[in-house]
């Protein structure tokens, strides 16, 4: 990859993470942020597998996930 192509690849993703938060989620303040995101890229039609937003809805969805697992344990056993 050509150093430009890289520069420009930096710019807009840090363009696009300015919006939506597609790294790791490291506290409540980005957590809180990243849900309303989620919400509304599913309302504007990401839950439709089809739609050009569905993979941010996904990746977005997996980062929220992780930042759950860690933060919300769940008592996932039943009796």
């Amino acid at each position: 990859m050509l150093h430009a192509e890289l520069e420009n690849i930096v710019h807009h993703y840090q363009e696009i993470c300015h919006s939506v938060p597609l790294y790791p989620i490291l506290n409540e303040a980005e957590y809180d942020h990243a849900v309303k995101v989620l919400n509304e890229l599913l309302d504007a039609g990401g839950a439709n597998e089809n739609h050009a937003l569905a993979q941010l809805v996904t990746l977005l969805g997996h980062f929220i996930g992780d930042y759950e697992q860690v933060h919300y344990m769940v008592d996932d056993t039943t009796h």
